[in-house]
């Protein structure tokens, strides 16, 4: 470890991580009020728990995939501020849209629209905070950053359920549009694009690496693989559990919708934030105390953590452990993300981080977000009956410990790894 003085911080660096945050806050609003409008829309359609899986993940983490790829490619090549202003104007005009669905395919479609530009948001954060905060101080802004999360999420179930029930569930999607065409202004008008670390050993001439290429350095590099891939497995309990925690409440403890969105929303937006802003700095700090090679070990206890409380919150019949288990799963399943993401960025070479992140989280939406909140409506009717909904969510629980595992392989992996190490060098 370096004793050598902390590099400064870019000039600007908390306003447009500020910023940064509060377009992420808009990105979880828009992406999550769908979870609190699942009543209303199934009552009005006439929709199974299966087809309100598609509509709460898949229709978004379809395109997001798809989108993705292409979103990294250009994070990695243009002006990253006015791409992130432009994205964030055409999600908030989609979201909006959805609320003049008359039918389940076009209210499909409308969220198919949102998740292909919601794909930019993260990676192009993900690269500007990595250009904006040395590497000793990168997972705790990260933290800060993705506590937009559990605040945007928790603004969207506890609004939500106000709005639709006092106006409808169509006003929900008209208001959740609205923050982030502000977001959009501000950005262009106010926000400057970072100065690009360079890769290491290389020219600020050179052309960025091409996604193969990017490939290619991922897989060769096993701390980094094993972290893209535990992220992408711990989005699916991350995702069925905030998805589906209202509806669970309203089916299994006989919450009005209001109830459950207020209570789902308060676990998420205060705990949950907590965990974000506690992983970053726990994994700053097991940093500097045991080295970079032991910073996968942060995110391996948060995941077997995480499946143990969720199991707990789904199978309990008593609602203080329902509520008790579900504040410790959203501590420990957001502590995660930070210190993973840390790892992804440092890992490879900073002209790769678009294509790198766009890439696990196209996976995350796709398999975590797209699949998740599916696998648990899937079970759900399978098992039928009014507590079906416990089995749902506890059958996502097993991709938590499995994703611990691969963070527990990055852990061995980096032991062995002086690239990783190197990554981190001053």
């Amino acid at each position: 470890m370096s004793n050598a003085k902390p590099a400064p911080l870019a000039k600007g660096a908390w306003y447009t991580l500020i910023i940064l945050t509060l377009v992420y806050v808009s990105n979880s609003i828009d992406r999550t009020v769908m979870s609190i409008l699942i009543e209303p829309v199934k009552a009005e359609f006439q929709l199974s728990d299966s087809q309100l899986g598609v509509l709460t993940g898949l229709a978004f983490g379809l395109t997001y995939a798809l989108a993705g790829l292409p979103m990294g490619w250009l994070i990695d090549r243009v002006n990253r501020t006015k791409l992130l202003a432009a994205v964030v104007a055409i999600w908030s005009v989609c979201t909006s849209i959805c609320g003049f669905a008359q039918s389940y395919p076009a209210l499909v479609m409308a969220r198919l629209a949102v998740g292909a530009s919601e794909s930019a948001a993260a990676p192009t954060a993900m690269s500007m905070i990595a250009d904006l905060f040395p590497k000793e101080r990168r997972s705790t802004a990260m933290g800060i950053f993705w506590t937009s999360t559990a605040f945007g999420t928790a603004t969207s179930l506890l609004l939500g359920g106000v709005i639709a029930a006092n106006y409808g569930w169509r006003a929900a999607f008209f208001v959740a549009g609205v923050p982030g065409l502000i977001l959009a202004v501000l950005i262009f008008l106010t926000v400057r694009e970072p100065a690009r670390e360079r890769d290491l050993g290389g020219r600020a001439d050179e052309p960025a690496p091409t996604p193969l290429q990017t490939l290619r350095f991922v897989c060769a590099n096993p701390t980094v693989f094993h972290a893209f891939i535990g992220v992408g497995l711990a989005s699916l309990a991350m995702s069925g559990v905030p998805v589906w925690a209202a509806s669970f409440l309203v089916r299994t403890q006989g919450f009005t919708l209001p109830q459950a969105g207020l209570m789902a929303g308060l676990g998420v937006g205060l705990f949950g934030a907590l965990g974000s802003l506690l992983g970053g700095p726990i994994g700053d700090r097991v940093v500097r105390r045991w080295g970079v090679q032991t910073l996968p070990a942060v995110p391996m206890t948060a995941c077997v953590l995480a499946c143990a409380s969720g199991l707990v919150f789904a199978l309990s019949g008593s609602l203080l452990v329902v509520a008790l288990a579900f504040i410790v799963f959203e501590i420990v399943s957001r502590a995660f993300t930070a210190p993973a993401y840390a790892i992804l960025v440092t890992g490879v070479e900073p002209r790769m981080r678009g294509v790198v992140v766009s890439s696990v989280q196209a996976v995350t939406n796709l398999i975590g977000y797209g699949v998740g909140p599916l696998v648990v409506g899937v079970v759900s009717d399978r098992v039928g009956g009014p507590h079906s909904l416990k089995f749902g969510i506890a059958a996502v629980m097993i991709f938590s410990l499995w994703s611990g595992l691969h963070f527990l392989a990055a852990w061995f992996a980096a032991r062995r790894s002086q690239r990783f190490a190197e990554g981190v060098a001053e």
